[in-house]
């Protein structure tokens, strides 16, 4: 169910409107002012913290029950998510590995970033050129927000197509929704509330260390 755990990784990683705005025609001049906004965020944005509440959908209904939780990166490459409910959950990169610890299992997972990264929607937050690894569409704007759909440009990727939802605001604009499609036609949504841009991160904000007694798990 997790956001940025192994199935988001490897078989889903990182929701979703209607599906009528896929191929929409846009005029050239909306297409650049979405994809521009999506550049002056990449530009502009370090690092960030915020809320946030992740729901799974697919045709037939909601899939999973809605998780939430606390979350924040800061380029390049760490990242933190506290997934409270339904269950607990850590997801750390401290840019070097990733580290996943489920507390039900007590049981921690190490991956190298480098492999954890690739061609997967964390790209967007750890910094990564995005237009090497997608291919970049406007979507019509709804529900408030600027839509830029990510298309992945490798034929192996396990998800259809991430959309990034973003505003304006005066500190600059901000990621405020992620929605994404899996190769299974799940749909997965990411929102994002009490949103702190560029904050400063104590030393230990992307440091994980394993739990006394717990199984430690380290993947090549």
């Amino acid at each position: 169910m997790m956001f940025m755990n192994a199935r988001w990784l490897t078989t889903l990683m990182r929701l979703f409107l209607a599906g009528g705005l896929l191929g929409a025609s846009l005029p050239a001049a909306f297409a650049a002012n979405s994809v521009q906004l999506l550049e002056q965020w990449l530009q502009q944005t370090r690092g960030a913290s915020a809320q946030f509440t992740q729901t799974v959908s697919n045709p037939k209904g909601p899939a999973q029950a809605p998780a939430t939780g606390q979350f924040a990166f800061e380029r390049p490459d760490r990242f933190r998510w506290d997934y409270t409910k339904p269950y607990a959950q850590v997801i750390v990169s401290d840019g070097k590995q990733l580290w996943t610890y489920d507390h039900d299992l007590d049981q921690v997972t190490i991956t190298p970033v480098t492999q954890a990264f690739k061609g997967t929607p964390a790209a967007i937050f750890a910094g990564t050129d995005l237009t090497r690894l997608f291919t970049l569409q406007a979507q019509a704007d709804a529900g408030g927000l600027q839509w830029v759909q990510a298309t992945p440009k490798a034929k192996d990727s396990n998800f259809d197509w991430i959309r990034i939802g973003l505003r304006s605001t005066a500190q600059g604009p901000e990621v405020a929704e992620l929605q994404l499609r899996d190769a299974f036609g799940q749909i997965s949504t990411m929102r994002f509330t009490a949103i702190k841009h560029n904050p400063t991160f104590g030393p230990d904000s992307f440091r994980f260390t394993p739990p006394k007694g717990a199984s430690v798990i380290s993947q090549p």
